[in-house]
């Protein structure tokens, strides 16, 4: 049997269980906003004056989705929106002064279940993983892009 049949030793399998692993203790350690939430307040922390289809590509999913999400954070203070200098239709987004103390738990938490993910590592260990990690996304997004690298054609049985 391959790696790639044995979710215990595949490489898509574990990343998307520690993925779901480090959301699950993300969330039992902030509290107060959705999973969404904190995305979008991540990425606006980042990305301050995105419009709302920017945020929705960052955040892949459908602008209706970010609209509804930016209506509840302006509603509770932490984001407000702008007039877009460069174009009247639209609007940019700004994270607020109250933004501030939850984004500053969330990272908290996240530096802290990091910690803890890499306990037993080497500091060594833990750059090269990092690293490893940060290549894979580069090979992954040159495919996502439609890039071609030594890819097999598929083609469907029968």
């Amino acid at each position: 049997m391959s790696a790639n049949q044995n979710p215990g030793r595949s490489t898509g399998f574990l990343l998307r269980d520690n993925s779901r692993f480090m959301k699950v203790a993300f969330n039992d350690r902030v509290s107060g906003l959705t999973q969404a939430q904190w995305g979008a307040l991540a990425q606006l922390s980042r990305h301050q004056g995105l419009n709302q289809v920017g945020l929705a590509d960052l955040l892949e999913v459908q602008p209706i989705t970010v609209a509804r999400l930016i209506d509840k954070l302006v509603s509770l203070g932490m984001v407000e929106r702008r007039a877009d200098p460069n174009d009247r239709r639209a609007q940019q987004l700004f994270l607020t002064d109250k933004a501030q103390p939850l984004l500053d738990q969330m990272w908290e938490a996240a530096d802290e279940i990091l910690d803890e993910a890499y306990a037993g590592f080497s500091g060594e260990e833990r750059t090269a993983f990092i690293d490893m990690l940060v290549r894979m996304r580069s090979n992954l997004a040159h495919l996502a892009q439609g890039g071609v690298r030594n890819r097999p054609a598929f083609r469907k049985a029968g």
